[in-house]
């Protein structure tokens, strides 16, 4: 199925706004900007690069159907913050983005890249009456989050219901949305030169710490997480990328709630830890630091405990954000 976009009078805007409000958007028009201006400062040239001919409309197949979107998207919205990692990776400011669950901010780690963007909301439920003002030419949600208000998005703009499966790999999300916005060889060099930098901290990490055991930790308000070498997500950067040596949790698990009392079975030479910005969760990991079994733990008696920044390590699992885990990894292991 294919949905083409016709600019609409100010009244038939006006019209949405108010049907979307009264009616939980059950009646629609759709709003196009195929002009060379964007709103807000976030124009963005999205053309391919080299002598390649410029693009045409093309036809994506997304989670649900065949979506026609524009040649070169200018105002993208999208609906994960994540995703805004991996089109600011690619050279595009998003015109409008969601908010992390954490005070309604964009992710702090590129907060200072996102001047100007749009905020949407909680991605779970975003402000579907900000995102018809907003004028995206193309939307791109997440599938299992956003199936409930499909309708709606296609009749704003339109919408590419990304796979779910992408979330687990942000290296195939990336050369994706390149596809997408006509960056497919950036996206790729991008890809290259991650592996590469990864690769030569790898060498660089196995001259330091050796066979040394390292466990990625987090502080969450009522318990404490493991996450073992299976984790695909921070897991597979510090395990596999980074060759660090880890835990194999039972079964193959990625993630593991463990007691405070079960610390000293596990006896890490390394930890990375996560701390929640939760007053309570501020509590718990002071709690934890004051504790005799924390403190007989061979990682804090080495000293080689490293609080990382939760924001980063659990939601910065996107090219921008692991570029910056690993930068942060070679300059704590010495």
């Amino acid at each position: 199925m294919r949905y083409t976009y016709k600019l609409r009078s100010y009244f038939a805007v006006l019209f949405l706004i108010a049907t979307i409000l009264v009616s939980g958007c059950s009646s629609a028009a759709s709003v196009a900007d195929s002009s060379n201006s964007a709103v807000g400062g976030t124009e963005q040239s999205n053309k391919t690069t080299g002598d390649a001919p410029p693009l045409a409309p093309r036809i994506i197949k997304d989670a649900s159907m065949d979506v026609e979107i524009p040649a070169e998207p200018k105002k993208i919205a999208v609906l994960l913050d994540y995703y805004a990692d991996h089109l600011l990776e690619l050279g595009i400011k998003p015109h409008a983005s969601t908010t992390s669950l954490v005070n309604n901010q964009f992710l702090p780690y590129i907060s200072d890249q996102m001047e100007g963007v749009i905020p949407l909301g909680a991605s779970e439920s975003p402000n579907l009456e900000v995102l018809l003002e907003a004028e995206p030419d193309l939307i791109l949600a997440y599938a299992p989050s956003h199936q409930n208000i499909e309708d709606s998005l296609r009749k704003i703009a339109p919408t590419l219901l990304l796979d779910g499966e992408l979330m687990n790999d942000w290296r195939q999300l990336l050369l994706e949305l390149g596809k997408i916005v006509g960056q497919e060889e950036l996206a790729q060099q991008k890809l290259s030169d991650y592996i590469a930098k990864a690769e030569s901290a790898k060498e660089e990490l196995d001259s330091r710490a050796g066979d040394e055991v390292f466990v990625v930790m987090r502080v969450m308000p009522k318990e404490l997480r493991v996450y073992g070498m299976d984790d695909i997500r921070i897991g597979r950067i510090i395990h596999e990328e980074l060759g660090l040596n880890g835990l194999k949790l039972a079964d193959s698990k990625a993630m593991l709630p463990i007691s405070l009392e079960e610390l000293p079975s596990l006896n890490p030479d390394h930890i990375f830890l996560m701390e929640n910005v939760e007053d309570t969760a501020k509590s718990r990991l002071d709690e934890l630091e004051n504790s005799a079994i924390w403190k007989n733990i061979k990682a804090v008696q080495n000293d080689q405990v490293y609080i990382v920044e939760q924001q980063l390590w659990n939601r910065g699992i996107a090219p921008i954000g692991s570029n910056q885990i690993i930068d942060q990894v070679l300059g704590m292991v010495k």
